[in-house]
């Protein structure tokens, strides 16, 4: 990672030389739409050139459903390209299982049990 960090409160994005954003919820935080609204305006001003964004959360940590529904519009971003989330905990691989099927999210999105896999995808879909 490079020293493009910025922290949100209940989160933080990180900017890699490759263009990848990092996006970490915190352990047991729950992300509203207006956090979610929050996040990928700070991408676009801070992080003009990321194309990626690479997805992992602590014990407990979530969205709401309003928040998945955002997520997966095309109206957050154009600038993304994909998301890779890497699901470390069960209860996080179950969320993400169940996002990705019921939201359907309109850019290339796939899980990961590590970051190493999911980065590699993430620079194949760039």
């Amino acid at each position: 990672m490079t020293d493009k960090k910025v922290d949100l409160g209940n989160c933080s994005l990180e900017l890699d030389s490759e263009g990848c954003v990092e996006l970490h919820i915190y352990p047991q935080e729950v992300l509203q739409p207006d956090k979610i609204r929050e996040i990928f305006d700070t991408i676009h001003s801070t992080f003009p050139e990321a194309r990626t964004l690479l997805v992992t959360a602590g014990r407990k940590a979530t969205l709401s459903q309003e928040a998945r529904d955002l997520v997966s519009s095309e109206d957050i971003t154009d600038q993304i390209l994909a998301d890779a989330i890497v699901t470390e905990h069960y209860s996080h691989q179950m969320a993400a299982n169940f996002f990705v099927r019921h939201n359907k999210p309109h850019r290339p999105t796939k899980l990961f049990k590590t970051e190493e896999e999911a980065r590699e995808w993430l620079k194949a879909q760039i």
